[in-house]
């Protein structure tokens, strides 16, 4: 009777870990961090229309949003993840992805070399976004500049 036990434990033990609701695939993970933003229900040419008038898009749930992400490093994240979120909202309609093992890579703009796909590591059974992988070195350094500044002005205010 123990070694039965013992098995069937092990065996229950071994099942696959349940990816939180809406990290359970790549899709899943977008549709996410649309849902922080509040803009899971607008079409693709409303969302391209209000970047080209660089109407401001809210974050509602930060929670959300940060949980959309593999490694949150902190705060000077924040305009890396709005760097994704700008690249896959203007491609709202139009996301190729693409699975292979536990990485995904999302094409935001298959016709254009330049640009490079948003990449998704499942980890744990939830796929998040990788933000070193899903912008740019030069971005991510520019981006991370501005937030150096931002922060010297802002101790400088004080």
């Amino acid at each position: 009777m123990i070694p039965a036990l013992c098995v069937l434990l092990a065996l229950a033990s071994c099942k696959p870990e349940q990816a939180p609701m809406g990290f359970e695939s790549p899709r899943a993970t977008v549709d996410s961090l649309f849902a922080a933003y509040g803009v899971k229900d607008i079409s693709q040419e409303e969302a391209r229309r209000r970047l080209q008038a660089r109407e401001r898009f809210d974050l509602l749930d930060a929670n959300l949003f940060r949980s959309c992400f593999l490694e949150w490093q902190g705060e000077h994240d924040h305009a890396l993840g709005g760097f994704v979120f700008g690249q896959l909202v203007a491609a709202k309609d139009e996301l190729k992805v693409e699975i292979e093992e536990e990485t995904a890579r999302i094409q935001v703009a298959p016709s254009s070399a330049e640009i490079q796909p948003i990449v998704l590591v499942k980890q744990d059974g939830a796929w998040k976004i990788d933000l070193r992988q899903s912008v740019p070195p030069e971005v991510r350094q520019s981006l991370y500049e501005v937030y150096r500044r931002a922060r010297r002005a802002e101790r400088r205010a004080r």
